[in-house]
């Protein structure tokens, strides 16, 4: 009976680890000085068989200009997709802006979220 229970725990922690997602600290990398922008929120959803990603970004400081990119990435957690072009974004002082991307391929099944001081 004992073995019985040890093996439900067993299972049970490692399926919580196999289904963990990745925190937004993982799926985002910064360039530069973007330290006074906060990541609130990420979100993805499939659409018509293409993923659509969702960031929520705050500014903390004073009014500032970065750039953000999306890079696509498949199953095998490789890039589906050459690099996209940096994309402006003005954030006001204590202002939310929500970025929105959509893969260019079906192939792409998640993202991460690429944050550049603006040059």
């Amino acid at each position: 009976m004992m073995k019985k229970y040890f093996l439900m725990i067993l299972s049970t922690v490692i399926l919580a680890a196999c289904s963990s997602t990745p925190s937004i600290k993982e799926m985002t990398d910064r360039y530069g000085d973007t330290d006074s922008i906060q990541i609130t929120d990420m979100r993805s959803i499939v659409r018509n068989g293409v993923l659509t990603a969702q960031v929520t970004i705050k500014n903390d400081s004073k009014s500032n200009l970065v750039s953000y990119r999306f890079r696509w990435v498949g199953k095998n957690g490789m890039s589906v997709f050459d690099e996209e072009s940096w994309k402006p974004v003005t954030i006001g002082k204590g202002q939310s802006t929500n970025i929105i991307g959509i893969a260019p391929t079906p192939d792409a099944t998640d993202f991460r979220f690429e944050l550049n001081q603006y040059q």
